[in-house]
């Protein structure tokens, strides 16, 4: 919908996701007969409490006892040392999945991607329940009724939340193999994250403040208010860029896409260890950039590609975390290689991040 408003032709991987016209019951069998292993979806509560009257129906099977398990005590340490989503608890999350199929279902995947990354020798068995359960949230979500969305914007907008960052790590960990596939991948992923945001927030952030949501809100909210003033290092990038001729409109794109890089900076460099809050500022920046910039990546503008490195700069401090792996590595390796010579003096600051991180 995003890309049509914005006359914007782009294959998108989530629409052959689950064949159209497929019901949830014929998603849910395909699930059940695809393989002697395969997980079955994770029904509600409401449901699961009927009696099954056919294969498809089937209860919760231990593989999704062994996701829940990992997902309640290793998936969301990555985010929070209390473990919780940006500030949202785990029992919060959970009290709103339990009558909402599709975001169970993506909790789920969630686990599943993160075991598969985390267990290389199981690596298939993992990622191809991820998508699985993936496959079945969005059908899920795709066939609710226009009434049961507003009443259940909460859950909607932690569902966005959570693909938007399901999709970031599957784009850096899971990426293409060449950088070119690589780069649409990831304008494809942030297109995505900022059309489900605005539709799951829609005119509903007041609202969305007086429940358990208001600690990621804020977080957001510090993110976009952190000193915008720019720093030694967005400064010259901006500098540089102004020696450009652009016209008025990319040359403010570039200024807003460098100022939302300023405030991930400045909120990282002032999070306590504690708090454990860089992972939730980091996937927030391709959320703020506007999407205008994303087109210039899109197009492989130079300038908007040395952004872009900076980015990979900062996620390659949580080259530990499952949630990125070595995927900033390969964000500015990739940008170098591919500017060439020519941009080597604006990507002095990230690679010089780099050789400062190996050496840690």
């Amino acid at each position: 919908m995003e890309c049509k408003r914005r006359h914007m032709k782009r294959h998108c991987n989530f629409l052959e996701a689950v064949p159209t016209g497929h019901s949830s019951r014929s998603v849910r069998s395909e699930t059940a007969t695809a393989s002697a292993a395969v997980a079955s979806p994770a029904v509600p509560v409401s449901s699961a409490q009927e009696p099954s009257s056919s294969p498809e129906d089937a209860p919760v099977n231990m593989l999704h006892v062994e996701l829940f398990h990992n997902l309640s005590s290793e998936t969301m340490k990555a985010f929070n040392h209390s473990n919780s989503f940006s500030g949202v608890s785990f029992q919060d999350i959970l009290r709103y999945g339990l009558n909402a199929p599709y975001l169970t279902n993506e909790l789920l995947s969630l686990s599943a991607l993160h075991l598969s990354i985390v267990r290389p020798g199981q690596r298939s068995f993992y990622r191809h329940h991820s998508t699985q359960l993936q496959n079945y949230a969005l059908s899920s979500f795709n066939n609710l009724s226009p009434q049961f969305i507003d009443e259940n914007y909460v859950s909607i907008f932690l569902f966005a939340g959570i693909m938007g960052l399901h999709m970031l790590c599957e784009t850096l960990v899971y990426r293409a193999n060449d950088f070119e596939s690589f780069i649409d991948q990831f304008v494809q992923y942030t297109v995505l994250h900022h059309g489900a945001r605005t539709a799951a927030g829609g005119g509903r952030w007041q609202l969305l403040q007086q429940t358990a949501l208001k600690p990621l809100l804020e977080l957001g909210e510090r993110i976009k208010l952190a000193d915008a003033s720019l720093g030694p290092v967005c400064q010259v990038l901006l500098n540089r860029i102004k020696g450009f001729d652009h016209d008025d409109a990319t040359a403010r794109t570039y200024q807003q896409a460098i100022q939302a890089l300023q405030s991930v900076i400045t909120m990282m460099d002032n999070s306590t260890p504690l708090a454990n809050n860089d992972v939730n500022i980091l996937i927030a920046w391709p959320v703020l950039v506007p999407l205008e910039y994303i087109d210039l990546v899109a197009q492989r503008k130079g300038e908007a590609l040395v952004i872009l490195a900076h980015f990979g700069a900062l996620v390659h401090t949580h080259k530990h975390s499952w949630t990125f792996c070595d995927g900033g590595k390969y964000l500015v390796d990739s940008i170098t290689q591919y500017l060439g010579p020519q941009w080597e003096e604006w990507l002095r600051w990230p690679r010089q991040s780099l050789m400062m991180e190996n050496s840690v």
